[in-house]
């Protein structure tokens, strides 16, 4: 399928994200720091995928300040995320 197909209704997960980013309702109301379980659940990827942009994330060309790591425990930085999602579609 091509790209203008998904924008069409034919993809559910590229029109969900579309619309949200769209509006920027995907983060309203959130705080500035989460956990990977609830980035997870936010987009719908594993938690592993969000491990993976971690400790890969030269290769995924994530940005660097999206992590932080506070007392052993990993915590994404809402700001970051929204402003890579934005600029990847």
């Amino acid at each position: 399928m091509q790209r203008s197909q998904y924008k069409k209704g034919m993809g559910c997960y590229d029109e969900l994200i579309h619309r949200m980013i769209g509006s920027r309702k995907l983060f309203e109301n959130l705080p500035e720091l989460l956990r990977p379980q609830a980035v997870s659940k936010i987009l719908g990827v594993s938690i592993a995928t969000i491990y993976d942009w971690k400790y890969r994330g030269k290769t995924r060309k994530v940005p660097s300040d999206l992590f932080l790591k506070l007392n052993r425990s990993l915590y994404i930085r809402t700001d970051v995320l929204r402003n890579w999602i934005i600029s990847n579609n």
